[in-house]
């Protein structure tokens, strides 16, 4: 980030008056902030912090982000553009960020020059926002919209920015974590991916790998300190439900996930590894989940052919079929109950106090055994909030304070887990005060299926009184698994959840 103190734009004061929409208004560019007010009647008055600035071209048309030296002032002529175009990003209502513009004019070339000259160097020395990316487009996630997306709302902005960017359509499953593991990634600063949450767990899983490996670090070992990764990763949605880009930024829109990228502010972002006979299987970012959603992920695999309904089609399958597991779970408790915790949001004091402290305090944590008959068991990294699941599994989970959030749904009738989808779907209701569900906060658990004859599930050739895992919309088969959170092991693009605001911060005139 740049240091104002002592960064060479501190003392810069720019002044002059410019015509934004044929009125005369003055300009102040003073400590990394653009000011612009009406000099006559209605007076108003614009601040835009240039951390919320795209880029700065010439007239309309765009130019790269290169700098201006000081002969190119003495070049500038009568023919030279007159004005420049600011362009920027501001936050509306339900925590979207949108691109917008302002054209500023002057009859002397060599005043727009220096606007520019200023602007673009201050811009350039925001040192935490990536230059050179490397991009993954996943064609056939969610309704098939990634390439698309990519060519119509990324690709344009990313340009306008000034981003160097290297395109990868993705063409198998494995394909992503097969480059990162072997490929060469020295001048790359960030890797994004265009997709959904299986998308995202490719990209983070090769990355983890690819640094354990660097670093001679057994990533099979259950006990072993993961090295986060260099590169932060940003992820721009196109997938199904996109629980991860609507944990992170609070929506699925595109736009305010690229706006977030270019950015370049990043927040620590909790993995958890899920370990089983002395392998690791997977890293998952989002939520690992036994029992019913299990048997979805498992069933919908039957119906690829009908695209993101098929979840509907096998959700309703096995919501009717109303199966339990026997399993029981071992847990190392926080002592901060998800019920009683804040929300994770921009600036949250509880992920902040984490970002050193990845080792949990065995004179506050302690192991509890959970065992019984289940409808699910889920073990929440995120909120899980979706479009469809406006409050998530866990409302109050932390994205990056070293826990999962571990909420055991009890086999009960039909109605309950009714009532606990009607929860789920709810804008104002969570699934904590419901009686067959309980919640705890962990820092690592273990689970254990319990097959058991008497029940009166059917066992077949397939056990069918075992589930599988979904793992971040991933077939996991191992039912018997340790879980461990490694805390903000990996730096994802996010200005994070803010505070709703009633109207969006656009500095156009009306």
């Amino acid at each position: 980030m740049i240091d104002m103190d002592n960064d060479q734009f501190s003392g810069t004061v720019l002044l002059n008056t410019f015509v934004i929409k044929k009125k005369r208004c003055r300009v102040y560019f003073h400590r990394g902030t653009l000011i612009w007010e009406t000099e006559r009647p209605p007076y108003i008055r614009w601040t835009l912090p240039l951390t919320d600035a795209l880029a700065v071209n010439y007239g309309d048309d765009y130019l790269p982000e290169t700098r201006l030296k000081e002969k190119d002032l003495d070049t500038i002529t009568s023919s030279s553009p007159t004005s420049f175009t600011l362009h920027y990003a501001a936050r509306g209502s339900k925590n979207r960020w949108s691109h917008h513009n302002v054209v500023m004019s002057h009859t002397d070339p060599r005043q727009v020059a220096s606007w520019v000259k200023t602007i673009r160097n201050y811009l350039l020395n925001i040192v935490h926002r990536p230059r050179r990316i490397i991009v993954f487009v996943n064609p056939f996630g969610g309704k098939k919209r990634g390439k698309k997306i990519w060519e119509k709302d990324v690709q344009p902005l990313m340009k306008l920015a000034g981003i160097e960017m290297k395109t990868i359509i993705t063409e198998r499953a494995g394909h992503i974590r097969d480059y990162l593991l072997h490929s060469y990634l020295d001048d790359t600063e960030a890797i994004v991916c265009v997709g959904g949450d299986g998308t995202f767990a490719e990209v983070f899983n090769g990355l983890v790998l690819r640094t354990a490996k660097d670093h001679h670090v057994d990533a099979n070992d259950s006990e072993v300190t993961l090295p986060p990764p260099r590169l932060s990763v940003g992820v721009i949605p196109s997938g199904s439900t996109d629980t991860v880009a609507y944990s992170l930024h609070g929506t699925t829109d595109v736009q305010t996930a690229v706006i977030h990228i270019i950015f370049g502010d990043t927040a620590g972002l909790d993995l958890s590894s899920v370990h089983s006979n002395s392998l690791l299987h997977r890293l998952y970012a989002s939520v690992l989940s036994y029992g019913y959603l299990g048997d979805v992920i498992r069933d919908s695999e039957n119906f690829r052919w009908m695209g993101p309904q098929r979840y509907d089609y096998s959700g309703f399958k096995k919501i009717i079929a109303n199966k339990g597991y026997d399993g029981e779970i071992e847990l190392l408790s926080d002592p901060c109950h998800p019920a009683a915790s804040t929300r994770c949001m921009k600036n949250c004091s509880r992920c902040q106090r984490h970002i050193h402290k990845s080792i949990p305090d065995k004179d506050i944590t302690k192991w509890l055994t959970v065992r019984g008959k289940f409808f699910m068991v889920n073990g929440a990294n995120l909120s899980c909030a979706c479009s469809r699941s406006p409050q998530g599994f866990s409302p109050h989970c932390h994205i990056g304070d070293g826990c999962v959030d571990v909420i055991l749904v009890r086999h009960t009738s039909l109605i309950n887990n009714i009532r606990m989808l009607l929860r789920l779907s709810s804008k104002n209701k969570t699934l904590y005060d419901l009686p067959f569900v309980e919640v705890y906060r962990a820092r690592e658990f273990t689970f254990r299926a319990s097959p058991n004859s008497s029940s009166t599930d059917s066992i077949d050739h397939n056990n069918s009184s075992i589930s599988v895992w979904n793992c971040d919309g991933e077939v996991l088969q191992q039912a018997d698994v340790k879980i461990r959170v490694h805390c903000q092991l990996l730096k994802v693009f996010t200005r994070r959840v803010q505070e709703p605001i009633d109207e969006p911060k656009c500095f156009c005139f009306p």
